[in-house]
């Protein structure tokens, strides 16, 4: 088994928060809070020292379900970045200065007066000069903005929240928005955000997490109240509602599953799933107590890196059954991993409650 990770250097962040790492040549993008938890605190390090660069502070006074920090993952495009923390403060920053672009709350105002269980956890979607958000009002479950200025694009009327986040697919040459909201699966023009069409899915009350996977033409959505599924399009752009394949085993509540090669792999109740596409049988299956934690995957289409509960597992996602390649503490004491990591070039980052570190990948 090959040897332990270097550990290329290690940052004390001050506080925890769910929301994952975003990483360039140049920048580190985290979000965090302040001792008091009375700010969010946005900001970009230098990827090679852990140095930090600059620092936003926005007020986000409130008491949430697992903490008030940021759930979601930032943004990076060439110039800018974008944040958005759990109380709808979505801001966009020069990346070079950190000197706010533009800042608006999304939830007061396209979606007020609701009771925040445990705020927006979506991450931003930016797309070809938009900014697509879900603030889950009556009049504006979803929204576009202009992604260098904030001015509204459009909006569509439609149900509250969901807590994961969206994709962008071409369907029959058209581009269409695809994600959850609080009830339903569904999708919406990219120009117009018109919704195009919606699945209700046959066990109720999901609370509608992992994100969707667009697969060579397919969708695979995997929920914890409805197991995973793959759905066909018609010649129009709509889902067919009738899944081709269902797995109830593999019911993840909060983690993503990950395609590689022609398999899924994803991690429920504690459990490894190997299934095959698209039949989603299951090839193997496998556990570690690490995997009764939250996890994070990623995947080269031939081997898939988890971490869980302040371990680093390497899998081997070409086996005929489960075979760990590597293995590694990364955390002491263990910690729950609820920030997905990040890879560029040969380094990983990974963050375990207010610590963030570095390592150098091997070949």
């Amino acid at each position: 088994m090959p040897g332990k990770l270097p550990l290329l250097w290690e940052k004390n962040l001050g506080s925890s928060s769910h929301a994952g790492i975003a990483v360039n040549e140049k920048h580190c993008l985290i979000a965090g809070r302040d001792p008091l938890d009375q700010f969010d605190i946005f900001s970009s390090l230098n990827p090679a020292t852990g140095k930090m660069r600059w620092e936003v502070f926005l007020p986000a006074v409130g008491n949430l379900d697992y903490g008030n920090a940021s759930r979601s993952t930032p943004v990076l495009g060439e110039k800018s970045g974008w944040f958005q923390g759990a109380y709808g403060d979505c801001v966009c920053v020069e990346l070079e200065t950190g000197l706010i672009r533009w800042q608006q709350n999304v939830i007061s105002k396209f979606g007020p007066n609701r009771q925040l269980v445990w705020g927006l956890c979506s991450s931003p979607l930016v797309w070809k000069g938009q900014l697509i958000l879900n603030p889950g009002g009556a009049k504006s479950s979803l929204v576009s903005l202009q992604a260098d200025s904030g001015t509204l694009n459009w909006k569509t009327p439609g149900n509250d929240f969901g807590y994961g986040s969206f994709i962008v697919a071409t369907i029959n040459n058209r581009e269409q928005i695809i994600g959850h909201d609080k009830t339903t699966l569904g999708g919406w023009d990219l120009i117009t955000g018109k919704r195009l069409w919606s699945v209700t899915p046959k066990e109720r009350d999901d609370f509608n997490v992992p994100t969707p996977i667009f697969h060579q033409g397919k969708l695979i959505v995997a929920t914890e109240n409805n197991g995973t599924r793959i759905y066909a399009f018609d010649q129009q752009g709509k889902i067919i509602p009738g899944p081709l394949a269902t797995q109830e085993d593999l019911a993840p509540e909060a983690i993503t599953p990950v395609v590689a090669g022609n398999r899924l792999l994803g991690v429920s109740n504690g459990t490894l799933y190997c299934l095959e596409l698209p039949s989603l049988k299951v090839l193997w299956e496998a556990n570690e107590p690490a995997f009764d934690s939250h996890a994070t995957l990623i995947t080269d289409n031939k081997r898939v890196l988890i971490t869980a509960d302040g371990e680093l597992f390497l899998i081997d996602a070409t086996a005929s059954n489960y075979k760990l390649i590597s293995h590694q503490q990364i955390f002491e004491p263990k910690v729950e991993l609820h920030s997905h990591p990040a890879i560029i070039n040969n380094r990983l980052f990974i963050r375990g409650g207010n610590r963030l570190k570095c390592f150098v990948l091997e070949e």
